[in-house]
């Protein structure tokens, strides 16, 4: 049998669960567009945390590559989230 501990378990329940309804929540009273700008925006500026390198000469590529892919990580994760609830919203 599977060993699921308490951290995954609130993890599963948190990513799974918590944060997809209240995105939806939050897109209904928002609105998808700016609640898709509001994402990247977040993406972007984790990449600019989770930075290690000087952002000049070599690492400055590197610090770009890994804010975009934050970005798009961020801004596919709410956009699955939406489109799902959308889906299962008109099903109900």
């Amino acid at each position: 049998m599977l060993k699921i501990g308490l951290v995954r378990l609130i993890g599963l329940a948190l990513f799974g669960f918590v944060i997809p309804f209240g995105v939806y929540r939050l897109s209904r009273r928002l609105g998808v567009t700016l609640l898709l700008i509001l994402a990247a925006a977040l993406g972007l500026s984790y990449g600019a945390v989770k930075a290690d390198n000087p952002w000049s000469g070599d690492g400055f590529l590197g610090n770009l590559t890994l804010m975009a892919a934050s970005a798009l990580v961020v801004l596919a994760y709410v956009g699955l989230i939406i489109a799902g609830a959308r889906v299962v919203a008109r099903f109900l």
